[in-house]
């Protein structure tokens, strides 16, 4: 028998790690792995954008967050007002209620808030915020009456009297500034034998166009149709609307001083739209959103009327001295050195405006320049009067209202050759006073007071080294506060809170009775010193009653906005 081998059948071996076949489907999987990845992130992404394109935080206050939604609906409303302002005056002017000038300044006016509405209306947003919390501490509610009724004032034209003005002014003392009662007197009986004429049944266009100070004198005063609360003198426009037709109103008393006469020729009554909600409809904007925007409106008004109130209450008042520094408002402080002088001028024959004309070899110069002579060897005797003798002597305007202190001289200034070369060629000490150097306005007596500083804050902090007490403190301020009250040792009175602005406020009412304040500077103002005389509880006078009015709850509210935690994502600014 013979034997054959059997054939051995090679068994199919498992696959390795490095099979082709595997490598490959490895290779496949994680490519769909990875697009399957990427998809998601893009899902993601998209998601992410299209919730923070809504919800997204345009601003947070005090941790609520103001949505990019919040923000873009607001926006909405915001613009749907300013084109219905802006057809109220297109249509007032095409009637010829107010000139094509006034509504051509009124429209420019809508078009700058445009440029600026996101902005506007995102800090418009915050403050609803910030306010929302602020009424309820004080008391406030709103109801749904109060969105109705703000609503139809949205809706409503104000009433509208065709009005003319004659306008007699004070002359002021020069010295402070203010008229004098002699000076308040006198303008009474210019306004009095105007009205005069009047009641005689002279014509009005006669006794506006000879008679009243007002730049409008050669129009007869006419001011056009303008309303109630058009921004003219409040008692002027009680007056006004409070007349009969064509006949003119008693004197009054303006709130700026002046002596006021008024008369209407022609009324527009008050007119309310009855499309008003449907207008705002048509523009697709939700009427449930609209009333939302209105509350806010609301609340500010309500709050505002209870802080004003509050803040004319009687209360603490503080008897404060200042000096005040005014900022360097010239870009040249920064490449230049500058110097900060005070002087006193004298003029051939007492005028400035003459003196180029007057010759050389006339004795008026040769007077001049022996008065100042004279007042030189007073002064380098006793530099502390300066600032009296400018008031009373000088014969340049600064002199009478600031005691002399000019703005910062630089050596590109155009100023008189004569004089700047005096002040700026030698770096004479601080304090000097110069010999006298003739102009082609006169004589000037000059003072050295700085050169540039560090800043105006730092020369205030020598300055307040210096005030040891209250004699050398008024005096420093005499010599160097531009601000009120220089001339009576920076005595600007009493000051009530919320008469000045936030951080001022804080300076006055937060140093003890008897002590200065920190140096503050404001930006785009300048930089302050307090001393804090006395303290007293006590009514306000009209004056700062007028104050709180004008200017009370924004102070007020300006404070409690700096306390306030805000971010601003889209602006990239926050404060807190």
């Amino acid at each position: 028998m013979t034997l054959r081998a059997r054939p051995v059948a090679r068994r199919r071996s498992r696959a390795g790690w490095d099979s082709g076949d595997r490598r490959n489907s490895l290779i496949n999987l994680g490519f769909f792995l990875a697009i399957g990845f990427s998809v998601l992130i893009l899902v993601g992404y998209a998601a992410w954008s299209w919730y923070d394109g809504h919800y997204g935080a345009a601003a947070v206050v005090n941790g609520q967050v103001i949505t990019k939604d919040d923000l873009v609906a607001r926006l909405k409303i915001e613009s749907f007002r300013l084109d219905y302002v802006a057809s109220r005056i297109q249509t007032l002017m095409a009637s010829r209620k107010i000139t094509p000038e006034d509504g051509a300044q009124q429209l420019s006016f809508i078009d700058q808030r445009r440029q600026q509405l996101a902005d506007l209306t995102l800090e418009r947003l915050i403050d609803v915020s910030l306010m929302t919390k602020l009424g309820a501490d004080n008391g406030i509610t709103i109801t749904d009456a109060d969105i109705d009724a703000q609503l139809v004032q949205e809706a409503t034209t104000a009433e509208q009297r065709h009005t003319w003005m004659i306008e007699i002014d004070p002359e002021v003392d020069p010295d402070t500034g203010k008229p004098t009662a002699e000076q308040k007197q006198a303008a009474l009986v210019r306004a009095q034998k105007a009205l005069g004429r009047l009641t005689r049944g002279e014509a009005w266009d006669d006794v506006a166009k000879t008679a009243s100070d007002s730049a409008l004198a050669a129009q007869a005063g006419d001011l056009g149709f303008i309303a109630k609360d058009s921004g003219y003198d409040e008692k002027l426009m009680e007056a006004v609307f409070a007349a009969k037709i064509n006949q003119p109103t008693d004197i009054v008393e303006g709130t700026d001083g002046n002596y006021y006469i008024g008369r209407y020729t022609e009324d527009e009554p008050e007119s309310v739209d009855p499309d008003f909600q449907a207008t705002i409809a048509a523009a697709n904007i939700n009427l449930a959103d609209y009333r939302v925007a209105v509350r806010g409106d609301v609340l500010r008004k309500k709050l505002s009327d209870k802080i004003t109130a509050d803040l004319q209450q009687p209360g603490p008042q503080r008897h404060v001295l200042q000096i005040r520094l005014p900022e360097p408002d010239s870009s040249q402080a920064q490449t230049e050195t500058g110097t900060k002088v005070r002087w006193i001028v004298f003029a051939p024959k007492d005028s400035m405006a003459a003196a180029p004309t007057v010759p050389a070899d006339d004795p008026a110069w040769t007077k001049a320049k022996a008065d100042a002579d004279e007042f030189a060897a007073i002064l380098k005797a006793n530099p502390d009067k300066f600032d009296e003798l400018a008031r009373s002597s000088s014969d340049e305007s600064t002199g009478k209202t600031n005691g002399g202190k000019q703005v910062w001289i630089y050596p590109s200034a155009t100023i008189d050759a004569s004089v700047k070369n005096a002040i700026v060629a030698n770096n004479q000490p601080d304090g000097t006073i110069l010999d006298p150097v003739k102009g082609t306005a006169g004589w000037y007596l000059i003072q050295i007071m700085r050169r540039t500083t560090d800043g105006e804050d730092t020369f205030l902090e020598g300055l307040k080294a210096k005030a040891t007490d209250e004699a050398t403190f008024r005096q420093l301020a005499r010599d160097n506060s531009e601000g009120d009250g220089s001339k009576d040792g920076g005595d600007i009175g009493w000051v009530i809170r919320g008469q000045l602005s936030s951080d001022l406020d804080s300076a006055v009412f937060d140093t003890p009775v008897g002590s200065m304040s920190d140096v503050v500077t404001v930006s785009g103002d300048g930089a302050y010193l307090f001393r804090i005389l006395a303290e007293e509880t006590k009514p306000l006078t009209d004056e700062q009653i007028q104050i709180v009015k004008d200017s009370g709850f924004t102070n007020w509210y300006t404070r409690e906005k700096d306390k306030a935690k805000i971010e601003r994502p889209l602006s990239s600014s926050t404060t807190g």
